[in-house]
């Protein structure tokens, strides 16, 4: 409501936009980012595999990613390295200096080591635009990430910018390991992984094509609808702790 006075508070739903992006797609990213990592549900796990909800497997795979994960005691094994970056902004260091006392001054793969090579640095690097792991399938060791001092960052990184898409899942992955182990942070396609994944009209990060979108062409036959009114005010948005 503060960022839109032309709203009110009987108007708002999980389609709202604010204030130019999606209320549940926001939800989503912030709730990756930060309240994933010591929710009840994922408590008795040690590793987890995500993999986004538009993304899917297209055959069985040849190679088991999580016991690569777990017998190369790696902290994230990711699809890809370079699915967006950070540091679009000097606000993005300054919260992780809060966070590390220091900054990720640069990022990158080199094919003479296995894993992702990061640099740090102070203030000077505050104009420095990194690389994130790409966020719709990795494999994480949630010891790590629910450790004090990555939980600690998660919420730095968050801070009072409730639903907010500027400090997104992706950077919350990326930069505890980039500063606290970066020779644990792997990507799949530097380690001959081809797990025949889709998503986002690409397979395995490679263009693919695409599907026939029959619900956006109001498809009579199939009765395909986006609407799922049962679920309508049954899901209460509020601010996490």
């Amino acid at each position: 409501l503060e960022k839109n006075p032309n709203i009110t508070l009987e108007d708002i739903d999980w389609w709202t936009y604010c204030p130019n992006s999606r209320i549940n797609y926001n939800w989503q990213a912030e709730f990756r980012a930060r309240h994933i990592w010591r929710n009840p549900a994922l408590a008795k796990y040690k590793y987890m595999l995500w993999i986004d909800s538009d993304g899917f497997s297209t055959r069985p795979w040849d190679r088991d990613p999580m016991a690569y994960l777990i017998n190369n005691n790696l902290v994230v094994f990711a699809a890809r390295f370079g699915g967006g970056k950070f540091g679009r902004e000097e606000e993005h260091h300054r919260r992780i200096f809060k966070s590390f006392n220091t900054t990720i001054c640069e990022a990158y793969e080199d094919k003479r080591v296995p894993h992702v090579v990061s640099k740090l640095g102070g203030k000077e690097c505050f104009d420095k635009k990194i690389k994130n792991v790409h966020g719709y399938f990795h494999l994480t060791n949630l010891d790590f990430y629910r450790s004090d001092m990555v939980v600690n960052w998660a919420k730095n990184w968050i801070g009072d910018c409730y639903l907010c898409r500027n400090f997104d899942d992706q950077a919350a992955v990326t930069v505890p390991a980039l500063v606290l182990a970066p020779e644990r942070m792997w990507a799949m396609e530097a380690h001959n992984f081809s797990l025949g994944v889709f998503h986002n009209c690409e397979m395995d990060n490679k263009k693919a094509g695409g599907f026939i979108q029959l619900w956006r062409k109001g498809h009579k036959e199939s009765n395909i609808t986006i609407d799922f009114p049962e679920a309508r005010a049954n899901c209460e948005i509020k601010a996490g702790s």
